[in-house]
């Protein structure tokens, strides 16, 4: 949901930027390109219309996060993807915060995907993809959540790895039931059920930091803002180490900032998007390597003016995951801001490239159009 609600407004922002950049006028030598047609309402909107008959094979492309106890540094993981019995469709490896990109331009639609994970100290996971639309777009992050096996282990660094059994031991035994079926209700997209039993869990222990943090993101999907608010910063306190809670925060802080400044509340808008820039800033500080911690960073700086810092954390995000696509579409609203067209019309070949059967593909291609036309 979070990479959705970010993708679109990012098209929408690079219409606004573009539209901007060309008013500026003044010393610029170089002629600035015409401005788009201006849509209703306050921001133009780009509606994408599917093509009516869908093609034999679809481009697919899941961006997802494996969820296990907090600051349990991942394995290289396979993440595979597969057929009803087994057939295999291709698979991905998950880094060490367990974020994982996997694309394929070859699923055929009339098939059920299913995701399959090993992970030594959890339970084989196996679950059916629901999000897959007939052309190819997977909506939101999709998150797994790891059950422990009844068996401790210990990982390489020798961290003892927390079970089922040893999370009874210091959270009551009914908040653990409830977290573990709230787990299961936010597997088959029941979000309403995931909330009634997470605060059924954290009602019985407060200080359970996975109901917590899950309870945020449940809260989200709901759009239940402030009481996703409350309980991200109680994940955050009883995590100390643990990134999770303040990219989720820090995506809330933008999206408030985005509905403020849609709203006609620019000064509101500016205090919520430095506040979002601080939580993600302290994200990178705990998990610097983690791809979308950078991408939501490099996001929000750019919404704070910071053009040249939002340019260097947003090619971090790509150099640590180049299937960070939605950290690329920012990049190019920073390139039209700048007025750095060259730039930002091979940004946009390098995305569509990529992302060939992406809704936002027309948008961009107007713009990289009204580019060249100028030159």
């Amino acid at each position: 949901m979070i990479r959705k609600l970010m993708q679109l407004c990012v098209v929408t922002c690079v219409f606004t930027v573009f539209a901007n950049a060309q008013q500026r006028g003044g010393g610029n030598p170089q002629p600035a390109p015409p401005a788009p047609s201006p849509q209703p309402g306050n921001r133009p909107t780009v509606n994408p219309q599917p093509t009516p008959t869908p093609s034999p094979s679809r481009n697919v492309v899941i961006t997802g996060r494996l969820i296990a106890d907090p600051g349990f540094d991942f394995p290289m993981v396979e993440v595979r993807f597969e057929y009803d019995g087994g057939q295999p469709v291709g698979f991905a490896y998950a880094n060490s915060n367990g974020e994982f990109t996997f694309q394929s331009q070859t699923i055929q639609p009339d098939q059920n995907i299913y995701v399959v994970v090993n992970v030594d100290g959890y339970k084989p996971h196996r679950q059916r993809l629901d999000g897959l639309s007939p052309y190819g777009g997977f909506g939101g992050i999709l998150t797994i959540f790891l059950e422990h096996e009844n068996v401790i282990r210990v990982s390489k660094s020798g961290t003892a790895i927390v079970d089922v059994k040893q999370l009874r031991a210091h959270v009551p035994g009914k908040a653990v039931d409830e977290y573990e079926k709230a787990l299961k209700d936010s597997s088959k997209g029941n979000s309403s059920s995931a909330v009634e039993r997470l605060e059924r869990a954290v009602k019985l222990a407060p200080d359970f930091y996975e109901a917590q943090n899950t309870l945020g993101i449940q809260y989200m999907k709901l759009q239940k803002y402030e009481d996703a608010e409350a309980a991200l910063l109680r994940a955050k306190d009883l995590g100390p180490k643990a990134a999770d809670p303040l990219i989720n925060l820090g995506m809330l802080y933008y999206q408030r900032g985005e509905a403020l400044a849609d709203g006609g509340k620019p000064e509101e808008a500016a205090t919520t998007f430095q506040k979002a820039t601080q939580v993600l800033e302290e994200s990178v500080q705990r998990s610097p390597l983690s791809p979308l911690a950078n991408s939501y960073l490099g996001a929000a700086l750019y919404k704070t003016g910071e053009y040249e810092r939002a340019e260097a954390t947003l090619n971090k995000a790509l150099k640590l995951d180049e299937q960070q696509q939605d950290a690329r579409l920012m990049l190019i609203n920073v390139y039209v801001k700048q007025t750095r067209y060259e730039d930002a019309v091979a940004q946009i070949k390098t995305y569509i490239a990529k992302n060939p059967k992406a809704p936002q593909r027309a948008a961009l291609e107007r713009i990289q159009a009204q580019i060249e036309k100028s030159k």
